[in-house]
C-alpha cells in the first residue's frame, strides 16, 4: 500500500552519521556489493578526514538494496524523494523513481546514513546521471588498506562536477592535484560528455 509521505528535517542537526569505519563494521562479510561515496569518499582517498562531514553516502546495486537492509534491522529506512520521505515498504513508484535511502534511527530519530540504490549491470559501475558513462567496478572502486570500499575520486569529482557547490569546488580543487594522469584524463572527458567542453574544471585537468 502506498504512504503517504512524511516531512522529516534533513538538515546538519538532524544527522548522527557514521563514518566510514563504523559502516564497514556493520557491514563486515555481508555479500552485498557496497561502497562509500561522496566527500567521506575523497577523504578515503586521502587516508585523512579533510574536512567536516554532516552525512555518509554509500552507494549498492538496487538488487543489494535489501541485504544492506536486513544487516541493518532495527533501522528505518526511507526513500527521499522531493515531496518528503517514504517508508521502503510504501514508497510504490517512488522507490524506483528516487534512488536516495535515508537510514534512521528510531530511537534517536537522526539519520545515520543515504543509502543510493544504483544502475547495476553486474560486471559495471554504471554513472547514474549519465548511464552511457561506465566502467568495470575495479576501475571505480578502491579498497582503503583497513578494508573500506570507496568510489574512485575522479568518479566522485564527476557527480561534484555536475553541482560545484562551494564545497564541491572545494573538493575538487584538494583532489584534483593528487589524480593520476589517466584519472584527470577520465575526469575532463566525462564532463566534457556530460557538460561541454566549456566546464570550469577542465582547464585544470589538461
Amino acid at each position: 500500500m502506498l504512504a503517504e509521505p512524511v516531512r522529516f528535517d534533513a538538515g546538519p542537526d538532524a544527522w548522527d552519521a557514521w563514518d566510514p569505519q563504523a559502516i564497514a563494521e556493520l557491514l563486515g562479510g555481508i555479500r552485498a556489493r557496497w561502497f562509500v561515496v561522496g566527500g567521506w569518499a575523497l577523504d578515503l582517498f586521502h587516508g585523512r578526514q579533510t574536512r567536516e562531514h554532516e552525512d555518509l553516502e554509500i552507494a549498492t546495486p538496487m538488487w543489494d538494496f535489501d541485504l544492506i537492509r536486513e544487516r541493518s534491522a532495527g533501522y528505518e529506512f526511507f526513500v527521499a524523494g522531493r515531496e518528503g520521505f517514504w517508508p521502503v515498504d510504501g514508497a510504490g513508484p517512488a522507490y524506483f523513481e528516487y534512488q536516495q535511502t535515508m537510514v534512521r534511527d528510531p530511537s534517536s530519530g537522526k539519520w545515520r546514513a543515504d543509502v543510493m540504490r544504483i544502475p547495476d549491470d553486474g560486471a559495471n559501475w554504471i554513472c547514474s546521471l549519465d548511464r552511457s558513462i561506465h566502467c568495470p567496478y575495479d576501475d571505480a572502486v578502491a579498497v582503503t588498506p583497513d578494508g573500506v570500499p570507496y568510489l574512485r575520486p575522479e568518479k566522485v569529482l564527476l557527480f561534484k562536477g555536475l553541482q560545484t557547490r562551494p564545497k564541491d569546488q572545494a573538493d575538487f580543487e584538494a583532489a584534483a592535484p593528487f589524480l593520476s594522469t589517466e584519472s584527470r584524463r577520465w575526469l575532463a572527458a566525462a564532463l566534457a560528455h556530460t557538460k561541454g567542453d566549456d566546464h570550469a574544471w577542465i582547464p585544470a585537468l589538461t
